[in-house]
């Protein structure tokens, strides 16, 4: 059996524009702006640009990891 595993690798940026980071990931714009507007993503907002920050989402995904 040979299941093929895609790896994805995110820019090494503390920050990404949220319309961005819906490409990289490979997720509609708009499951994206629902998780940032639910709070499931953690989100900076600069001027009116919203930015994933990915240094905190990386964070909070090793706690989550380690517990």
């Amino acid at each position: 059996m040979s299941d093929s595993i895609k790896l994805l690798q995110l820019y090494p940026v503390p920050v990404m524009h949220w319309r961005f980071f819906a490409q990289q990931v490979g997720v509609d714009e708009g499951v994206v702006r629902g998780l940032c507007e639910k709070g499931h993503l953690p989100v900076i907002h600069f001027g009116r640009h919203r930015f994933i920050n990915l240094a905190r989402l990386t964070a909070d995904c090793m706690v989550e990891v380690a517990d």
